[in-house]
């Protein structure tokens, strides 16, 4: 009896929704475009989230060392700062590698190569450069770097720079999360009133229908399926058609994404398909959620008869 009740009702959904073919494709349509939002949503969430982890890890301080330091007060220097709890990694350079970066630097300056080879010796020192864990780490590591004793045997450290850097994007990330927070927040109060006005408005072409079946005798259940499924049905084929859209779109801007990283290793299609099933099943149970919700509600005033 359930079977044949459940069979009765997807059909009458699937000839209603054809019937009706016109207000259904409207009903996809701002569904579609409503999902098209949320996932642009979550890229440019992605991209920003990336681009930020990015810069983060290219800053870093370097401590140049002056030229006559000895090579075991270096490797004293360079152990301390790795048994740091905040440092992730010390980098050595070493006096012949700065000084082979400098002359490549400046190849075709033959003042600078003049006077290089008028010198006796290697002006350049070593180098450490120093990588923390985390952004909020610099400052502590900076700190430590004051030590008088140090001072002693560091030429320059070039940090200033660095630490305005990680100033700006720690403000430019907590900016764009509170944007893209303000807006998700838009989408989903526009797109709930939309989908709730929407599937009203296809319930409200069908009163005389709900009216008579209510007469006759028909359960509540019996006229609230045919109208949850259908919008159930609309929201299913508006996720397939923003997926069939958004992916397309997502390959075009790849190499566009790709050139502002410079050469990172980021792919925003790789992303989505990484999380194939939290993104978009999380987005098709939204929306079966709020059409089914809307569908109820909407039922409501036809079915007290």
């Amino acid at each position: 009896m359930f079977l044949h009740a459940l069979s009765r009702g997807i059909i009458f959904a699937l000839q209603s929704f054809w019937r009706n073919v016109w207000l259904s494709i409207a009903t996809i349509f701002v569904i579609f475009l409503t999902l098209v939002s949320v996932n642009f949503l979550i890229a440019v969430n992605v991209i920003a989230d990336s681009a930020i982890n990015v810069v983060k890890e290219r800053i870093d301080v370097s401590i140049y060392l002056k030229p006559d330091i000895q090579e075991s007060k270096i490797a004293e220097l360079k152990t301390r700062l790795e048994s740091d709890s905040q440092v992730k990694n010390v980098v050595y350079r070493s006096p012949a590698d700065n000084l082979a970066d400098f002359k490549a630097k400046h190849v075709n300056d033959e003042k600078i190569k003049e006077t290089l080879d008028s010198l006796n010796g290697n002006p350049m020192g070593a180098t450490l450069i120093i990588k923390a864990k985390n952004l909020k780490d610099y400052p502590v590591i900076l700190r430590t770097l004051e030590d008088p004793i140090l001072n002693e045997i560091i030429e320059e450290k070039n940090y200033d720079d660095n630490q305005l850097v990680i100033d700006r994007i720690n403000l430019i990330a907590s900016n764009i999360k509170r944007v893209i927070l303000a807006i998700s927040i838009i989408f989903i109060i526009i797109s709930i009133l939309i989908v709730f006005n929407t599937v009203r408005i296809a319930i409200f072409t069908h009163q005389n229908e709900i009216a008579i079946m209510k007469l006759v005798g028909a359960s509540n259940w019996f006229i609230r399926f045919p109208f949850v499924f259908e919008s159930i049905l609309a929201g299913l084929f508006a996720c397939i058609l923003a997926m069939f859209f958004i992916y397309p779109l997502l390959s075009f801007t790849q190499g566009y994404i790709g050139g502002f990283f410079g050469g990172a290793d980021f792919n925003i299609i790789s992303y989505f398909n990484a999380n194939f099933f939290l993104i978009w099943g999380a987005q098709l149970l939204g929306i079966i959620v709020i059409n089914a919700i809307s569908s109820s509600i909407a039922l409501s005033k036809y079915l007290k008869v």
